[in-house]
Formats: C-alpha cells, structure tokens, sequence
C-alpha cells in the first residue's frame, strides 16, 4: 500500500499537533522496515536454518525451505508454535531417493507427518 506524498503533506498541515505527525512518521517507518525475522529471500531464520541443514544431504544440493504455522497460534509448552506443514524445494528432488530422504529429514526437523510435508524439484537456473 504506497501513501502519496501529496496525501501525507495534506494530513500533516490539518494535524493539530506534533503527536500526529510523529505516529504517521512511525507508522510509515515500520511499513518500510523488513520483519527483524525475514531475510532478502523472504526465509525466516528458523527456515534458513533448516534449508542449510536439508542441503547438506547427499544429492540435494540447493535447498529452500517454507514452514506454514496455524492462522489462530495455539501455544505448546513453552509458548512455542507447531507447525501445520511444510513445502521443500530443492535442486536434486528429481531424483526419488533424495525426496524420500528430504522427506524424512523434514518430518525428524519439525515433528511433522509425511502428509504434511511436500517436497518438489527446484526449477533449474537458466
């Protein structure tokens, strides 16, 4: 959603006062910042960290990793999310060997079941 700068000219000289000013200021600042959790590559730390682990098996080569968490967070134990599913993309899941291997490495990393996880062949670089 992009503000003009006509449209945030126009409020600033109707506000009353500087609080108004500031909040807009906040408010737009923290629409432009990236969420201190997400990477360049839109992986959160926690899939980064998984997809380095997933490219270390033989034949995978590139990894990357998406993790779906529930809508409504439900707490386990500590406050922790489980997640609900989970999408691999890796160079080397043509071959069935390497999926099943993902597959199973995917489900010992997130506590999830072989029906919950999808593994595909990553589209290869031109």
């Amino acid at each position: 959603m992009m503000i003009s700068i006509k449209k945030l000219l126009e409020a600033v000289k109707g506000a009353k006062s500087g609080v108004w000013l500031l909040l807009i200021a906040a408010c737009v600042g923290a629409l432009m910042l990236p969420s201190a959790s997400q990477s360049k590559a839109g992986m959160t730390e926690e899939e980064q960290r998984y997809s380095a682990t997933l490219s270390r098996i033989a034949g995978a080569g590139e990894v990357r990793l998406s993790i779906a968490y529930p809508q409504a967070s439900s707490s386990f134990g500590s406050g922790a999310r489980r997640p609900v599913g989970a999408v691999i993309v890796a160079q080397g899941a043509a071959s069935v060997a390497v999926r099943l291997e993902l597959l199973r490495a995917a489900e010992a990393l997130l506590g999830l079941s072989a029906q919950e996880v999808e593994v595909f062949a990553m589209e290869a670089s031109p």
